[in-house]
Parts: C-alpha cells; structure tokens; sequence
C-alpha cells in the first residue's frame, strides 16, 4: 500500500515527526525562523537557528511524549515506537494491569495512575510534554463489576488530564473504543454513526470523547479520537485479568490443552495488528487531522471459528476443539470502516495469518 495521501495538496506521513518547522524553542523572537543562528537572539545549543516556543531549545525530532498507559499492551508498544524514533518518552502506569517489564529501558517511568494527579500536579507532569497520548482506561471488563472505578477513571481522572493539558501541550490523541459505539451488529460501525453506548465502559469512553470537545470551545486545545476495535499482538497478556480470545487460546494450544470457542463460533470481531494499530496512532498526531474521529478497524470481520481455525494452523495444532456455554457476545457482529483514516492513506498492512504467526512465534519464545 502507499504509505502516504494528502489532505488538499499536503501529502500526510504514517510516521509524522512534529509540523513545526526546523527547530523550536523559547525566546523573545516567538514563531520566528532566522536563516542563520546569529540572527536569534535565543539559538540552540548546538548553534542552529530556532522557533521559539519555550525555555529549552530542542531539535523537532526530540519532541517529548506522555504515554499514559504506557506499560500496557498498546502502551508500551506505542512507547517503543516513539523511542525508536528518536524521541524522549514519558510512560505513565500504576501497573494494575501494565507490565513494567515489558516498557523499554530508554523510557522515563512514572509509576501513578491518572487518578492519582490533581489537575495541578498535572500541569506540573506537562510542563516538558509536547504530545500527549491518553491510552490509559479503566478495562472493558470492570465495566459490570466496578463500574464506579469505570467512571472515576475514564471520566473524572480523565476530565483532569484533558484540563491540564490544555494551553500546555501541542497535541492530544485519545483512544477511545468500539463500545462507544453501543451497536453488536449487523451494520458495520462508521464513524458517522450516532454512537448509543450500552455499558459503563461504553459511555466513559464516549464521555472522554465529548471532554475533548468541550474543553477546546474556549482555548486552543488540539485533539484527535482513535476508537479502537480488537487490536492483538506480541505481549498481550491478560490485561487487568482479562484474557484475549487469541492470548487464550494459544496459551491452551501451548499447554496442549483443547482451544475453546463460545457458543456456535459465529460471533465476527475485527482484529487490527499492533503495528497497523501505531501507524494509525502515529498518523493521528497530524494537526491536518484536529477536531476528527478515526476508526481503527479493517472493515474484514472473522468469525471466531474462522480464528481458531487459523490459531490451530499456523501453531500446528491437530487435536480437538471444546465447545463451552454461549456467552452475551453470541451473534454479535463488531466490524469497523476504517473509512477516514483510508482517506489519509492509512491502510492496515498485516494479514490476520501472519500477525497470528507472529503472537504464537513469541509465545514459543517468551
């Protein structure tokens, strides 16, 4: 696929390093770029010329992160990606479903949970921050047990972030989910849709959506919304007790126990491979893309037959299949169009097979 579009004539990278031209720091000569360092009354360390836009000069591929959630699955993947390209990487997670251990060495650890910080405290955390990636969240999975703790975290510690951060960062990309949504089917869920959230879970999400909105009516305040549907990959484990279909099924198969499937199998889900899933994330930083919703989905749903029979390929699994008790997600159908992020030349590169491949590869190697 192409790895760029445009919006206008403006080509659009996966990989966007920060729009602000040059270098940046603060100085009397604000959003002015000299030809020469001795025209700045404020130049770089290194000698080179500079925007001001602060009390350190840094170079524009040295744009400072905050990844909350940052030890968790998508977490500490968007994490590495970050470092890997350059940058200086902020994870924040109280670990109660992350893994430290699987974050990157290279990256700064901030061992709290987003309802641990005042709005001050965060405005103290922001100070050095650029970009904020918001990817912590209180599990789909507390949703019925605690949904207390569901909208202590995903609204009101949230609702705190997002009023820090204004004024104080560049950038802000939240993940949301499909369950904003609140639909099971059979219509593909577009980013048009009028989403009904039918869980506790759904409606934070959606809540955190609209907080986005609410606090950019009377401040600059750049965001963009990634509603994620089933991402999979290397290292996921059971996040906050919750194993996936897939983590779980291999994990039998390893064990040589019999993978199971619910009900009649014929529940469809859209997996998106961690990588695609960065991609997207990373696209998302674009301020050609503030104000917008993207669907990170593939628009090919599977069945969970059609999953477990390729889990029982690519590991070389030939022995039988347990049938258990339906569960609620029996006829479901929860599939994605991915229509505005095609639009922006984001399309996902990793077939199911070959990402399934690559989980059970790390399986066997963990």
């Amino acid at each position: 696929m192409s790895s760029t579009s445009s919006i206008g004539s403006k080509p659009i990278s996966p990989f966007p390093r920060r729009l602000f031209a040059g270098f940046f720091a603060r100085g009397p000569d604000r959003d002015e770029a000299p030809e020469r360092a001795g025209d700045c009354d404020d130049p770089c360390q290194d000698g080179s010329a500079g925007i001001h836009r602060g009390e350190l000069c840094r170079k524009t591929f040295m744009t400072t992160y905050l990844v909350t959630g940052g030890a968790g699955f998508i977490g500490h993947h968007l994490v590495a990606r970050l470092l890997d390209e350059g940058h200086r990487v902020i994870a924040l997670d109280n670990g109660r479903s992350g893994r430290w251990d699987r974050v990157d060495a290279r990256a700064e650890r901030d061992e709290r949970g987003i309802e641990d910080l005042t709005v001050e405290e965060w405005r103290a955390r922001l100070d050095e921050v650029d970009v904020l990636y918001h990817l912590a969240a209180e599990k789909y999975n507390s949703s019925s047990s605690t949904p207390e703790r569901v909208l202590d975290v995903n609204v009101v510690a949230t609702e705190r972030l997002f009023r820090a951060a204004v004024g104080a960062v560049e950038k802000t990309v939240f993940t949301s989910s499909l369950y904003a949504y609140g639909s099971m089917g059979p219509e593909t869920m577009r980013e048009a849709d009028l989403p009904v959230p039918v869980t506790h879970y759904g409606a934070s999400k959606l809540m955190g959506e609209h907080l986005l909105r609410v606090m950019a009516r009377d401040a600059p305040f750049a965001w963009t919304v990634a509603r994620l549907f089933f991402i999979y990959g290397p290292s996921q484990w059971a996040e906050g007790g919750y194993k996936s279909v897939i983590f779980s099924n291999f994990e039998r198969i390893a064990a040589g126990v019999a993978p199971t499937i619910r009900g009649d199998g014929e529940q469809i889900l859209d997996y998106v491979y961690i990588d695609d899933c960065i991609d997207a994330l990373r696209l998302l930083e674009d301020h050609r893309l503030d104000g917008r919703t993207f669907n990170v989905a593939t628009s090919s749903g599977v069945s969970i037959n059609q999953l477990t029979s390729l889990m029982t390929e690519v590991s070389g699994y030939d022995g039988p299949v347990e049938t258990v008790a339906a569960d609620w997600t029996a006829g479901s159908r929860r599939v994605g169009d991915p229509e505005h992020l095609r639009g922006v030349g984001w399309l996902p590169k990793t077939e199911l097979r070959d990402g399934l491949s690559h989980v059970w590869r790390w399986m066997n190697d963990r």
